[in-house]
């Protein structure tokens, strides 16, 4: 029988706020202790970079244009605390993606530092919404994304109220 979850499946865009219990759980570390219990540093490289994407809602946005399945091993990270999403990619493309690309979207290449999730959820500064697969990794394309933001972009002004 046809739900309305099966008639309009789970989007990106739809895990741009998430419940009050989510929130509590990844805002339950206390600030000096954040890195150490949900989150922690890591150096990018080692055959991933990142892209980050600004703000949330249009990072979002670029995955559901992509039509990237949220359960598809893709990791992606969201920041709530900076309102941004971060799309782990293959090793030498987030640059190369990036220049030029759409405002708002930046690299963090070999040799920069991110937080990432620890454990199962993270915390509010690093927060999966789509986990890595174990063994095979299936990082965003760097390239596909930048183009899926610019298409978000473009279908956000499509709908933007007249002035």
């Amino acid at each position: 029988m046809a739900t309305p979850e099966n008639l309009h499946p789970e989007t990106w865009a739809s895990l741009l706020n998430p419940d009050e219990a989510t929130l509590d759980r990844l805002r339950v570390s206390p600030a000096h202790v954040l890195l150490s219990v949900g989150s922690a540093w890591d150096t990018v490289g080692g055959g991933w970079e990142a892209l980050v994407v600004a703000p949330l809602e249009r990072g979002l946005a670029a995955l559901d244009a992509l039509g990237l399945p949220l359960e598809g091993g893709h990791p992606v990270i969201a920041d709530h605390a900076r309102n941004e999403l971060i799309a782990l990619v293959p090793e030498g493309t987030a640059d190369r993606a990036a220049a030029g690309g759409p405002q708002g979207v930046r690299s963090l290449a070999a040799g920069a530092f991110l937080v990432v999730p620890c454990g199962p959820s993270g915390a509010f500064v690093a927060a999966w919404l789509s986990r890595p697969t174990f063994g095979a990794a299936r990082y965003v394309d760097a390239f596909h994304l930048c183009a899926a933001v610019l298409d978000a972009d473009a279908r956000r002004g499509e709908h933007a109220p007249a002035c």
